[in-house]
This record gives C-alpha cells, structure tokens and sequence, in this order.
C-alpha cells in the first residue's frame, strides 16, 4: 500500500472517529433535554427509571420519551464500538505508514550501486514480463481452446489482464523489496552502515550488474556476494545475493 493510499485511509478513519464523537455528544444532549421533559411530566429521577416502570404509570407521552432514552443510549453503545473498532483500524494504518516512511529513507539513503542494481532489475523485468504478456495474447488468438486452456493456468490470465503500468509498478516493488531485504540482511550483522564504498558493481551474466564486495558497519563487517539466474524463455531473471559475516 502506497503512502499517499495510507495517508487518505488514515484521515477517513480519523474523520469517521470524529464524526461519531460528535454524534455521540449530540445524542448524549438529546437524552438531556428528554429527561428535563420526563421530569416536567412528573417522573423523578428517570436515570433509575425503566421502560416498564413509566408505562406502569398509564403516562404514554413519558413511556415514549423514556423508548427514545432507551433507543439513543443503543446508538451511543454501538458508535462506541464503532469508534473503538475504527481506532484500532487507524493504528493499523499509522504502523504501516511508519514501515513505509521508514523504507522510503532507506530507499533514498541507499547508495548508487544498490540504485543501479533495482533499475536495471526492473528493466529486465518490464521486459521479460511485457514478452510473457505478448506470447499469452498471441497463444489467445492462435490456439485451439482446449489446447490453450491446458498451457495456460488462472495466474496467467489474471498476469496477461494487467496493464503495462500496473506490471512496471509490480517490478518496482518486487525490486524495492529485494534492496530493503539486503540492507535488512547487511543491518543485522554489520548494525548501522558506514560505508558501502567496498562494493564493486561488476558485469555478470548478459551484461547485467551484480554486487560484490564488503559492507561496513559500527558492529562489524558483512561479505556480499551476487548469484545470477534465469533470464531465458522459461525463466525470469532473478539474483540471489548472500550475505555473510566477514572477519
């Protein structure tokens, strides 16, 4: 979920909390004023009174004034477990808007050989992926059904349907993932980076970046290593990277 989708879901929660509130107050008001009434017609004390006790009276207009007490005391309940239902709905959104802040700084804090490495990853796979989408759509068109409903699965269809946009932004993610899962990996043995001038971007397989090299940190020192794979016909390109303590 995109920061601007969790800001907007995150100021409806709080509208909808306040709108309540505000509902509540008022409906708190009109439970006043019918009590002044129910008074003024003579029954003491109706806080302690109930339904049943006013209409023991034979007095009709109080018996419907002490329904509506009862009815609003109802709404004010359960907007109050609304209310409590959607506060736990908006930490949920300010947690995760925390994470994606937190990602964004990392994201731009990385340095340009990690940069590098995610936009030649999400070219590679814009164009494997827009490939894979064209060979559906042909198939689509040239197939027998029965022989194309046997080569292609739901996910298929489901991936083929997808704009070229919405895959670009996928890879985006997918590669963005990948960056915050190393520096992740990194974090958890070197502690806070200080330097990531040790890391070479070389030329791997079909020309493309992988990383090498030594991460340091105020708690020690961490080994990367790229391994290449895919990138064929039958296989998207991906990269592991290992990542291991270097003394």
């Amino acid at each position: 979920m995109t920061v601007e989708t969790l800001k907007e879901r995150i100021a409806n929660a709080q509208k909808k909390i306040a709108t309540k509130q505000g509902t509540i107050e008022k409906k708190l008001n009109l439970i006043e004023k019918k009590k002044q009434k129910l008074i003024k017609l003579g029954v003491a004390d109706p806080e302690s009174k109930t339904v049943d006790d006013v209409r023991s009276t034979g007095n009709t207009e109080a018996m419907w004034l002490m329904c509506d007490i009862k009815y609003l005391k109802e709404d004010i309940q359960r907007g109050k477990r609304e209310i409590a239902e959607t506060e736990l709905t908006l930490e949920k959104y300010e947690k995760q808007l925390t994470g994606e802040l937190e990602q964004e700084a990392v994201l731009r804090e990385i340095p340009e050989v990690l940069k590098k490495l995610r936009d030649e990853l999400v070219a590679r796979w814009d164009a494997w992926d827009l490939e894979r989408k064209m060979k559906y759509w042909k198939d689509r068109r040239e197939m027998e059904w029965g022989a194309f409903r046997k080569k292609y699965k739901y996910a298929d269809t489901r991936f083929a349907e997808q704009s070229d946009e919405q895959i670009h932004k996928s890879n985006i993610r997918d590669a963005e993932f990948l960056i915050l899962d190393l520096v992740r990996r990194v974090q958890a043995i070197t502690g806070e980076i200080t330097s990531w001038a040790d890391i070479r971007a070389t030329q791997g397989a079909q020309g493309f970046t992988v990383l090498n090299g030594i991460v340091i940190g105020k708690e020690g020192r961490a080994a990367i290593e790229s391994i290449l794979a895919g990138g064929y016909n039958i296989q998207r390109l991906h990269i592991r990277v290992l990542v291991k303590e270097y003394k």
